[in-house]
């Protein structure tokens, strides 16, 4: 599995919901079908918090 530039940033840049969704894709894609392990669902539920925040603030810029 190859490491993303998301990976291990302590603040993390502010990016758009489309820059988080690929970045939790090319994470799921990267892993493949095998189980996934503590630290790999860690990561999975920091990207996926990452992306709703970038969702959220596209909800609140846009309104």
């Amino acid at each position: 599995m190859s490491t993303t530039p998301e990976q291990g940033s302590p603040s993390p840049q502010r990016q758009t919901p489309a820059q988080a969704n690929e970045a939790l894709r090319a994470f799921v894609r990267a892993h493949g079908d095998r189980p996934w392990s503590r630290a790999e669902l860690a990561e999975l539920d920091r990207l996926r918090a990452l992306w709703r925040a970038a969702e959220r603030t596209g909800i609140t810029t846009a309104a």
